[in-house]
């Protein structure tokens, strides 16, 4: 069994007797599963920009979804402050990730090309965006633009759902996996790319305080060109 403080095991006792509630763990599973999307993130996003010819390969131990048999390896459990919990796993032969992975690795440089015109940012949403589409004079090309926002957004959503999926067990949301890309979108910025910045909240105190933060500055929720 697992070490503890002694207060944790006078914290366990009581509950046995009845005097203690044991403390969600659902959010600290959650920031657990979290960081290890976020992990997956950093090599996907390599692999879709040509960085890494594999996709990343993350294992949970089988000891991650074991059981615990008595109240007492229970109650502990849940007063460990940083209990065990595990992103999915995101192989390079899972099919679905590998085929989107895929996808958008062949539209990359499409997708710089239309970064480059100046019309086109990526919101905090994970997603590309039509932000400035008077920087498109050309009609054609405007249209070529939007075909290619359209198709990686597509392939972007069924991404974030698909990993959602992977972690469904750990109540993750497709919605924190958009939040996670567009994190990491943002820490790989270049300069004269236009993003938008996370929306009032942790992420953007987080991004604020961070070395680039103090570069760019802007408000919440505010497009920035990267300098």
């Amino acid at each position: 069994m697992k070490r503890v403080s002694l207060s944790a095991i006078a914290a366990a006792v009581a509950l046995l007797a009845g005097c203690v509630v044991i403390p969600s763990t659902f959010d600290a599973n959650i920031n657990v599963t979290i960081r290890h999307i976020q992990e997956q993130a950093d090599g996907i996003l390599g692999f879709v920009a040509g960085e890494r010819e594999t996709l990343p390969e993350i294992t949970a131990p089988p000891a991650a979804n074991e059981k615990k048999n008595s109240l007492l390896e229970r109650t502990l459990d849940a007063l460990d402050p940083i209990p065990t919990a595990y992103a999915a796993e995101v192989k390079q032969d899972s099919g679905r990730v590998q085929q989107i992975a895929t996808s958008m690795k062949a539209r990359f440089p499409e997708v710089e090309a239309a970064k480059k015109t100046g019309a086109v940012g990526e919101n905090n949403r994970g997603l590309l965006e039509m932000v400035k589409a008077d920087a498109i004079a050309d009609a054609d090309q405007k249209n070529a633009v939007q075909r290619t926002l359209a198709a990686e957004n597509d392939d972007r959503k069924a991404l974030y759902q698909e990993i959602a999926r992977l972690n469904s067990d750990q109540n993750m949301t497709v919605s924190t996996v958009e939040r996670v890309y567009a994190q990491k979108r943002l820490e790989r910025a270049k300069p004269g790319e236009m993003f938008q910045l996370p929306p009032a909240g942790p992420d953007m105190d987080a991004f604020a305080a961070s070395t680039l933060g103090k570069k760019v500055g802007g408000s919440a929720g505010a497009w920035v060109t990267i300098p």
